[in-house]
């Protein structure tokens, strides 16, 4: 009896294996960017009157013992605010309105790296 369902069961193995098995289908993707990427990202986040910045800057060090030492020169409506030397910061007591923030990565000694961010900050 088990010789007779093994040899009803051998064509069975042999037809399904002897065909080719088929290949995965694979389709090729273009990539495309909404935004560019850039090499500082910077966050913001507003507080009340003050704004809570955190920045990330690749390859660049806030330490000044480093050799790729920076700090981070802050403008507030085209106005020169402050200068920063850690990557996240609080902007404190802006007066109410629409501001515009630019966060500049420059040199120990104020050489440009020419790497800046421009955003609007609205506080009520």
């Amino acid at each position: 009896m088990w010789r007779l369902i093994l040899l009803a069961m051998i064509p069975g193995l042999i037809t399904g294996c002897g065909q080719k098995i088929p290949e995965p289908e694979s389709f090729t993707v273009e990539a495309s960017e909404l935004e560019e990427k850039s090499a500082i990202q910077v966050q913001h986040f507003v507080d009340g009157k003050h704004v809570k910045v955190e920045c990330y800057v690749p390859e660049v060090s806030f330490n000044e013992e480093d050799e790729n030492s920076a700090k981070i020169n802050v403008y507030i409506d085209g106005k020169f605010y402050d200068h920063y030397d850690t990557a996240a910061f609080i902007i404190k007591n802006l007066e109410a309105g629409s501001h515009k923030m630019k966060v500049e990565i420059v040199g120990l000694n104020n050489q440009t790296r020419h790497l800046s961010k421009i955003f609007e900050v609205k506080i009520i």
